[in-house]
């Protein structure tokens, strides 16, 4: 477990700057000034991020490209619709290296007459946490570009973007991973292996951790007068998850998937 660091000062002005779990940008309330806590001081874990490929006009042709065409979406939308807001945000997460073994015992019934079956689940995962709390965000459905990675380098993030720290420290998304993991092979055996999961009994291994900030562009628009909203990987240029506009006879909103 890699140490916090409890006191730093500010390299500007030297006055003592206030931390908190997870922050790698720290603002001096003294001066103003954005101080990046020093990778030598081992703060966090590994810091890192996603290099971004994407800039405003290649996401705006993204957008534009996704609107044009798909199911489900109004025929007029590229054009009957406006870009509200568009703004590049830094997402702070934690990937985790995990190592999961379910030992369990169930009922499978689907196939007629139902019979009890037991076994073992093993499952390799790199595990990502978003590092917010009461985050909106689709962690889930968000695949972390993680061969795009570099070293942090804050000349490097796209201008006018926001950086957002962490809310939680590595032991609370360590935590977060765990209870995770452990329902995700809980559903796993309910969509491989049975219908009913009598006892399920899982052990999470998680052997190695990094602290990864990612581009997400957040873009809201409207059409015929209602608002929407939609995420776009800055990395890999895909959109994550979009609000769809219902057709007029009307069956209610709907996400879609690039």
């Amino acid at each position: 477990m890699v140490d916090l660091v409890e006191s730093l000062n500010c390299s500007h002005c030297g006055a003592p700057l206030d931390l908190s779990p997870g922050e790698i940008i720290v603002t001096c309330r003294y001066c103003g000034s954005d101080v990046r806590i020093a990778g030598e001081k081992r703060f966090l874990l590994k810091h890192s991020m996603v290099a971004t490929q994407y800039q405003e006009e290649a996401i705006r042709q993204v957008i534009t490209s996704w609107m044009a065409g798909g199911a489900f979406r109004p025929d007029d939308l590229a054009r009957s619709s406006r870009i509200e807001s568009l703004e590049c945000i830094y997402l702070p997460f934690y990937v985790f290296e995990v190592d999961a073994s379910t030992t369990w015992r169930g009922v499978l019934s689907r196939t007629g007459q139902p019979f009890e079956k037991s076994g073992e689940l093993r499952k390799d995962y790199f595990w990502k946490i978003l590092g917010r709390r009461s985050s909106p965000f689709p962690t889930r459905e968000y695949r972390l570009p993680l061969a795009a990675k570099t070293t942090f380098d804050m000349s490097q993030m796209v201008k006018g973007s926001k950086f957002l720290n962490a809310e939680m420290d590595e032991d609370e998304a360590k935590r977060l991973v765990e209870d995770e993991v452990t329902e995700h092979q809980k559903q796993l055996l309910l969509q491989e292996e049975v219908d009913d999961v009598i006892e399920a009994k899982t052990a999470v291994d998680v052997k190695d951790a990094e602290f990864v900030h990612a581009p997400i562009w957040f873009m809201r628009y409207s059409y015929r007068k209602k608002m929407y909203e939609m995420t776009v990987d800055g990395a890999a240029g895909e959109v994550i998850k979009a609000d769809v506009p219902p057709p007029e006879t009307g069956f209610g909103s709907l996400f879609s998937r690039r």
